[in-house]
């Protein structure tokens, strides 16, 4: 986040001072009804994301599980055609099968009353015997076959008729299957379209307390700027020394980045410092403490003018061990690191002013 202060100290009346810092407390008081808010936001939009994550998954599984239900339904679809054609052509084969069987009954009743035996009887040496008992078996065998055939017919009808109606009764709980999915799938939608907008509206909060916090630090660099004056005065040596002692990784470095609350590039104006919670944060130089308190988005922050136009703030302490007007030394235990304000864990936020304008602090900490 950013700082708002310069650095050097004119003389000045105690009370002014002790006014100016009253109305910077007030400032901050007024915009902190808001940041439970905000901070309630902050730690639900993770959730909210996750929500919108799981939906999708849903909606795809969804889709997936209808694209495959499309697919039986065209599957079932298809094989109730076929079934139906096989039905109707067995059906007229079974037809021409009945009817060729009835025109034997009519020839043989036309024909009289004549037995196997009588043929056989009237045969007129044993050569016309043999050729008219292979006849009578060969017509035996053609009826027998004619007969089984179409006994097999109809066996193989009802079975076909059976398949039939058990896919007529799978296509109609598929229809359902799809109608009930549909159904989920709006429903689904409509839910993620509800989260989404839930986020919008959180995000544009989020959007609107910045500004207000980017207000708030115009206002309070112009006032710190007209109580510290131009004074060139020196109070600190000028060399830094690293203000997170055994903590040195840089989590976040100064300049543009993809702010991990606010969700939108946005400018760092100084360096994160990972460390946990509760570690020692020391002054990086000699100076006066020209504020310790609440400020939006930095929670707790401490900011020391170390002269000649050069301030340094300490954000997001969980504790202060120095407080307003204390004149500290360099390397000294100042706060304890902490995750209050706009954090998303333990760290120091680190920043160099000049003037009350934002620099980058590497160059004075190497």
């Amino acid at each position: 986040m950013a700082v708002f202060f310069s650095s050097a100290i004119l003389p000045v009346y105690a009370d002014e001072l002790e006014e100016t810092r009253k109305q910077l407390e007030a400032i901050s008081r007024s915009i902190d009804a808001t940041q439970s808010k905000v901070n309630s936001a902050k730690k639900q939009e993770q959730s909210i994301m996750g929500q919108i994550q799981n939906l999708e998954k849903n909606i795809q599984r969804t889709e997936n599980e209808m694209t495959a239900t499309e697919d039986r339904i065209a599957f079932l679809q298809d094989s109730i055609a076929k079934t139906e054609t096989e039905i109707e052509e067995k059906e007229k084969d079974l037809e021409e099968k009945i009817d060729l069987l009835s025109e034997r009954l009519v020839v043989l009743h036309e024909e009289g009353e004549v037995t196997y035996l009588e043929v056989l009887l009237c045969a007129t040496d044993f050569k016309d015997f043999l050729t008219r008992y292979e006849m009578i078996n060969s017509i035996i065998e053609q009826d027998a076959e004619l007969i089984d055939s179409i006994c097999q017919e109809k066996q193989d009808l009802e079975m076909k008729k059976s398949d039939l109606e058990v896919k007529k009764k799978e296509l109609e709980r598929a229809l359902q299957q799809q109608e009930s999915m549909k159904e989920q799938l709006d429903l689904q939608k409509k839910e993620k379209q509800q989260i989404l907008a839930s986020v919008q509206q959180e995000r544009e909060a989020y959007e609107k307390a910045l500004a207000e916090l980017e207000e708030s630090s115009r206002k309070l660099e112009a006032m710190i700027r007209q109580l510290q004056g131009g004074s060139s005065e020196a109070l600190g040596t000028g060399v830094f020394t690293w203000p997170t002692p055994g903590y040195t990784t840089i989590t976040s470095p100064y300049g543009m980045r993809y702010h991990p609350i606010l969700k939108t590039r946005k400018m760092h104006t100084g360096v994160d410092i990972g460390a946990p919670m509760s570690a020692t944060i020391v002054a990086a130089d000699s100076g006066k403490v020209i504020y310790a308190g609440w400020m939006e988005g930095y929670g707790q922050v401490l900011v020391i003018d170390h002269g000649n136009g050069l301030s340094t703030l300490y954000a997001h302490q969980s504790a202060f061990l120095v407080s307003n007007g204390q004149t500290v030394t360099k390397g000294q235990a100042i706060g304890k690191v902490g995750s209050t304000g706009w954090s998303t864990g333990p760290h120091l936020h680190f920043e160099v002013r000049i003037n009350g304008s934002y620099t980058d602090p590497m160059p004075y900490l190497k």
